[in-house]
């Protein structure tokens, strides 16, 4: 009876998150219930590739700084392809490392910097869900405020941007509903229910690139934590992803939550953005080829 109980309430509580859009949340709303939200953008963590403007080597720091360091870098016409990092929820040690790889494969890093407001909630786990979910729509409004302030800087090539995070990140890039991001990649969280949330929900579509990277012994979204025993989850995106076309799940043996210290992991994002920062682009001139032989024939 229980077990029958459990699976109603799931079924409802799936359907109010269908009816309620948890997957976007609007930055300037936000912006007036924390004070210096705003920041999270201005002091963002970034990485500026070599080249750019003639650098000998790639500028690791914050936003408001590379504006100092590079006072031409808004003037930058050039677009490059740029991952938009959704940390976890402690410190911004494991987005150093993500940052790195990524800007010196010549992309464009961001991430929100996440704890500029006061009153941004934080936790240690586990807490009563509703504040988890305060939490979730903080980051899915720290989403549309980059998506609205990259689309305003000349360097940022919105066709070929990614959504990438870690943890509590990995969780607002897989809700996140909006349809700027040519793939996601979800590190560290199984896209399933648990003490973390009911609504798993992933917001792209099916044929959006996904790839999904999981630590077997994950003592956070793996199969061993006790506080998920009713839940039965398998520790992967794999289900939450089976209409999905051109998705990928990686669960690597021996790894634990913090999936840097595995030497595959980078490969596996490097090649997965690599693969598809054109797949926009070509599905958008496959398009115009089309359109174009179809007036030829008539």
């Amino acid at each position: 009876m229980k077990k029958i109980f459990y699976i109603i309430f799931i079924f409802i509580t799936t359907i109010h998150a269908q009816t309620i859009d948890l997957g976007k949340a609007d930055c300037n709303a936000t912006a007036k219930e924390y004070p210096n939200f705003f920041a999270s953008f201005d002091k963002a963590f970034i990485g500026i590739p070599k080249g750019v403007l003639g650098r000998a080597k790639p500028f690791y720091g914050t936003y408001d700084q590379a504006l100092i360091k590079i006072p031409n870098l808004k003037k930058y016409t050039k677009k490059l392809p740029t991952v938009v990092y959704m940390q976890g929820s402690g410190k911004f040690n494991s987005g150093k490392i993500f940052r790195k790889w990524i800007t010196e494969s010549g992309y464009i890093f961001f991430a929100p910097n996440t704890h500029t407001s006061p009153k941004r909630v934080t936790y240690i786990s586990p807490v009563p869900k509703r504040v988890y979910e305060k939490v979730h729509a903080y980051r899915q409004a720290e989403i549309d405020l980059f998506v609205r302030r990259l689309g305003e800087l000349p360097f940022i090539d919105t066709k070929r941007m990614f959504l990438m995070g870690f943890s509590e990140g990995a969780l607002a890039t897989a809700r996140y509903s909006g349809d700027e991001f040519v793939g996601r990649v979800v590190l560290g969280w199984s896209c399933e229910p648990s003490y973390y949330t009911d609504y798993p929900r992933i917001g792209g579509k099916e044929s959006d690139p996904f790839l999904n990277i999981m630590g077997r012994d994950d003592k956070y979204f793996g199969t061993q934590n006790p506080w998920n025993n009713r839940y039965n989850n398998k520790g992967h995106c794999g289900d939450a992803l089976f209409r999905f076309t051109k998705a990928k799940v990686v669960i690597l043996p021996n790894t634990g939550h913090k999936l840097i210290n595995n030497p595959f992991v980078k490969d596996e994002i490097l090649n997965f953005i690599q693969l598809f920062k054109d797949y926009r682009v070509n599905i958008e001139a496959q398009k115009i080829k089309e359109s174009k032989q179809t007036n030829s024939n008539k």
